[in-house]
């Protein structure tokens, strides 16, 4: 170990040397995000795998929770039913889909999962905050955001902000697991639609657009959390999951 505290070690590959040039330590990427320290890459790969191995998966909670908050809500959207009922939502997207998804969220910092981790913990706080938003309006405490006006143009963009961040978290997805991408992309469409939806006011054909899209990528995910439970128990590959290179799943 002591070599790796020195020049050679801390310039190998996929090492970058300090700015102040001592070269006493690096800084490289992993899945669990940038590590700094005079451990060489392999070592710390290898570390980030040990904590994968030992602690359980927590895509299928995550994904589970996202998924059943995210169509229960998508349906009312999708024009099924009257937009008052969204409200019976509040629930599932508070227990389930927003504590539920950011405790999911919190063991994928744990598992060394960065994309992960930001993706639960980002959307189970979003699921939270829109069942609390909904019941203090149920409570008129604050007022309707369908009614239109400013309440509608800052609800708007609330989900907007979400939008942006499922879009990147998609792209960052698209060199790990092509099912997380393509969950995380819909998503991004599903938001934006919805949040100019917001905007708009009533029930337009944007919420209805954006109702149908998170109905799919709702199936995506739920299909992903089967996948990997089932794939779990068998010990084997049974479902596909479309991983890429460096796979996001265990």
């Amino acid at each position: 170990m002591s070599g790796a505290t020195g020049t050679t070690g801390a310039t190998g590959a996929g090492r970058r040397p300090l700015s102040d040039g001592t070269g006493s330590m690096g800084e490289f990427w992993t899945q669990a995000g940038t590590v700094k320290g005079p451990l060489p890459k392999a070592e710390t790969d290898a570390v980030v795998e040990r904590s994968q191995a030992v602690v359980a998966d927590p895509l299928p909670l995550g994904l589970a929770g996202f998924a059943s908050a995210t169509f229960t809500i998508s349906s009312v959207f999708a024009g099924w039913f009257a937009m008052s009922a969204v409200v019976v939502a509040i629930p599932v997207a508070l227990i389930f889909g927003g504590i539920g998804q950011f405790l999911a969220g919190m063991w994928a910092f744990r598992r060394g999962n960065l994309l992960a981790a930001t993706a639960f913990a980002s959307f189970g706080a979003f699921n939270t905050s829109w069942a609390i938003l909904e019941w203090l309006t149920l409570a008129k405490i604050l007022p309707d955001s369908s009614a239109g006006g400013s309440p509608a143009y800052v609800a708007g963009i609330f989900v907007l902000t979400f939008a942006l961040i499922a879009f990147y978290l998609g792209i960052a997805a698209l060199g790990d697991n092509l099912t997380v991408a393509a969950i995380l992309l819909i998503l991004a469409f599903t938001y934006l639609c919805d949040g100019i939806g917001v905007m708009i006011g009533g029930h337009n054909f944007l919420l209805a657009i954006g109702g149908y899209a998170g109905m799919l990528t709702s199936l995506i995910a739920f299909y992903l959390s089967g996948a990997i439970v089932i794939n779990s128990a068998l010990k084997r590959e049974f479902l596909p999951i479309w991983k890429v290179g460096r796979p996001l799943i265990g």
